[in-house]
């Protein structure tokens, strides 16, 4: 027994480093799936004695005495659950893990942060995770709470995060699922987002994937991807959200999926991007 499980772990490495040369696409899809599964087994772990609470689409997790704002929450990401997988051209074939934090300690806990953290939810590795309602809105009660909550959650913009990522198969630029996930929680969710006029690109696509956990850079980082795809579905349609993912999806480099999708190489679509910022 011991002799075999030593040749299939052989047998699954040599096979890995094979799909790595000559399948990169498929090692990355493998490779992303894997850590999923991880996250996933990571987070019964950490929530398995946690009160559950499931619906239609989605399980909930959460800590004993915030059985309502799990309610809330579950209330959202099922409202939100379908307009969402129609605009994206993505439904989840397995209901979407959430957990819920009490505290903001306990969520910055999960991924190493310290307190100058202050996400109200996060998307990693399939699974949702939301700061508890009753954190930021405990001065609020009944409709009114749960408007604000609708209005101001987290819940549409990570759950977006999660579509893309499926969806792309993982392979994206962090500008766009950032400015998907801000465009899809105002337009189709109807979360309440602050407008301005189009920001001029200033720093590379490449760079600007690398700023926005700057502090110093994230209202930038976070408006000029919200603008790019505002100009996306401006310029050549809304349709034009899915088959860009899909071709992300099929290991397309982006100005490859840009083109295919577009009729436009990524140059060509940021220059006319320049020209829509500065006619705004």
């Amino acid at each position: 027994m011991e002799r075999f499980i030593v040749y299939f772990c052989i047998f699954c490495f040599l096979f890995t480093l094979v799909l790595g040369v000559y399948q990169p696409h498929t090692f990355r899809s493998f490779g992303l799936e894997l850590v999923r599964q991880y996250q996933l087994y990571r987070w019964r772990q950490e929530t398995s004695r946690w009160p559950a609470m499931e619906s239609e689409h989605f399980v909930i997790k959460y800590r004993k005495g915030d059985e309502e704002n799990a309610r809330l929450v579950l209330q959202e990401a099922e409202r939100v659950y379908r307009p969402l997988g129609e605009f994206f051209g993505y439904f989840p074939d397995k209901n979407v893990p959430i957990s819920i934090y009490t505290d903001r300690a306990s969520l910055n806990r999960i991924f190493g942060w310290g307190s100058e953290e202050s996400a109200m939810g996060v998307y990693w590795a399939g699974i949702l995770r939301i700061l508890s309602p009753r954190v930021w809105l405990r001065d609020l009660s009944g409709p009114e709470r749960d408007n604000a909550f609708r209005e101001r959650g987290p819940v549409a913009h990570e759950y977006i995060h999660l579509l893309v990522d499926y969806k792309a198969k993982g392979n994206y630029p962090r500008w766009l699922t950032e400015g998907l996930a801000q465009y899809g929680e105002e337009k189709i969710a109807g979360v309440v987002s602050f407008t301005q006029g189009a920001l001029p690109l200033s720093v590379s696509l490449e760079e600007l994937d690398k700023r926005f956990d700057d502090p110093a850079w994230q209202d930038y980082s976070y408006g000029v991807a919200k603008d790019l795809v505002l100009y996306l579905v401006d310029r050549y349609g809304s349709g034009s959200v899915p088959r860009l993912l899909d071709a992300l999806g099929r290991g397309d480099s982006l100005d490859k999926a840009f083109r295919e999708t577009t009729g436009a190489g990524i140059d060509q679509f940021l220059s006319g991007y320049e020209r829509f910022a500065k006619a705004v």
